[in-house]
C-alpha cells in the first residue's frame, strides 16, 4: 500500500507521457518513467503505486501492459500543470469517489464507525485513550489525513468540521451491498429502469458541467448499486458543493412511452416527505432499450409530495400511487448511456 497519495499523480503522469490514455503501454516502461521522476528525494516502490492506481480504477492492467481509464483521465484533468502534489480538486474527487464511495468504501466505513460523536464540537473524534482500536489499517487514516477529511495525529483523530455532515450521512448509509448482492439485484432489475438510471446520471453530469461544477459532475452516482431500498436511485448536487455532500436525491422512473406514467411506492413517498425539496423524481421516457438511448430529456419533479400529490393534472390511485400526466420531456437528438462514460466514469 502506498504512503503518499501524491504517488498517484506520478504514475498517471508517467503513463500519460507514454501514451497510455490512448493505447496500452508496457508496465515496465511506466515504472522506468516513474524512476526518472525523483521528487522530494523519495523513491517508493512504484509497483505498489501501479497496483494502487489499478485498485482505484484509474488504470486497467493486463499482465504486461496498462491503459489509463476514463476515471484516471478525469482525475488527471484536475491536475492541468501535471504537478506531483494532488490538487484540491483531485483530493475532493478521490475522497468522494474512491473512499466514501467506490473501491475503498468498506474500509473507510469500518474506520469511521470507530469514531465517537463530539456533540459540543459538532464533529466526530477518535483517540487511542478513549476509544477502542480502529478496525482498519493505519494507512487508511493517513490517506484520509492527506485528503483533508481528518485532522490530528496517529493517536488522536477528528473529522474536519466542514466534513462532519458528510461523514454523518456516510455512516447512516451503512456498509452497502457486497458485489455479489448487487449482481443478484441487477439480474432482477427491470432492464428499462437500468437504462433510465444510466441516462439520468449522464443528464445530471451534463447539467452540472454546464453550471461549471466539474468536480460535482464527476461525483454523481447511482445509489441503487448500494441501497435498493433507499427510496431514490441517484445522488447529485444542486450546484457547487464545498463539502461534496450530496444535496439532490433523485428517484428515477423510466418507460418506453413518452408521456409520464409510473408507480410511486410508499417507501419512496416516505423518503420524499423526509427529504422535502431535496428529493426529486426524474421521469425518463422514450427509452430504446436495445440502443440504450432516449428520444427525450427527463421530466423532473422537485419535492413531489407537493408537486405531485397536490397537482390536479395527475391521476392517483390507492395502489401505492400510479402517477399519470400528459407531459413529456423536451425532445433531443439522442441521450445515450455513452454520455455517462464521457461525463463521469464512476457509476457504482
Amino acid at each position: 500500500m502506498i504512503d503518499k497519495l501524491d504517488e498517484i499523480n506520478r504514475v498517471l503522469i508517467a503513463a500519460a507521457n507514454l501514451g497510455a490514455a490512448d493505447d496500452a503501454v508496457p508496465v515496465e516502461l511506466v515504472i522506468e518513467q516513474c524512476q526518472t521522476m525523483v521528487i522530494e528525494g523519495r523513491m517508493p516502490n512504484h509497483e505498489d503505486s501501479v497496483l494502487f492506481c489499478e485498485r482505484l480504477g484509474f488504470i486497467n492492467r493486463t499482465e504486461n501492459n496498462l491503459t489509463i481509464t476514463a476515471s484516471g483521465s478525469a482525475f488527471l484533468d484536475f491536475n492541468p500543470d501535471r504537478s506531483y502534489d494532488l490538487s484540491e480538486e483531485q483530493k475532493k474527487l478521490a475522497l468522494r469517489t474512491c473512499y466514501l464511495h467506490g473501491p475503498l468504501r468498506t474500509e473507510t466505513h469500518r474506520l469511521l464507525r470507530g469514531f465517537s460523536p463530539a456533540y459540543g464540537e459538532g464533529t466526530f473524534r477518535w483517540s487511542e485513550i478513549d476509544n477502542a482500536p480502529l478496525e482498519a489499517a493505519s494507512w487508511l487514516s493517513q490517506h484520509l489525513l492527506q485528503l483533508g477529511l481528518l485532522t490530528g495525529t496517529t493517536g488522536a483523530l477528528a473529522v474536519k468540521l466542514e466534513y462532519s455532515k458528510t461523514v454523518a450521512v456516510f455512516l447512516e448509509e451503512g456498509r452497502g451491498w457486497s458485489e455479489e448482492q448487487f449482481q443478484e439485484y441487477l439480474r432482477e432489475k427491470q432492464e428499462v429502469g437500468d437504462v433510465a438510471e444510466e441516462l439520468v446520471v449522464a443528464f445530471e453530469a451534463a447539467r452540472l458541467e454546464a453550471l461549471g461544477c466539474v468536480v460535482e459532475a464527476k461525483c454523481v452516482r447511482r445509489i441503487s448499486r448500494l441501497r435498493v431500498n433507499a427510496g431514490y436511485d441517484v445522488e447529485s448536487y444542486d450546484s457547487t458543493s464545498e463539502d461534496v455532500n450530496y444535496d439532490r436525491f433523485i428517484e428515477v422512473k423510466g418507460a418506453r412511452g413518452l408521456n409520464v406514467r409510473f408507480f410511486w411506492s410508499e417507501n419512496e413517498m416516505q423518503i420524499a416527505r423526509k427529504l422535502g425539496p431535496r428529493y426529486w423524481i426524474y421521469f425518463q421516457g422514450g427509452i430504446d432499450v436495445t440502443k440504450r438511448t432516449a428520444k427525450n430529456k427527463p421530466v423532473s419533479f422537485q419535492n413531489p409530495i407537493q408537486s405531485i400529490l397536490d397537482g390536479e393534472s395527475f391521476k392517483k390511485t390507492p395502489h401505492g400511487l400510479i402517477v399519470e400526466a400528459n407531459l413529456r420531456g423536451e425532445e433531443v437528438v439522442a441521450l445515450s448511456h455513452e454520455a455517462a462514460a464521457t461525463a463521469q466514469s464512476k457509476d457504482s
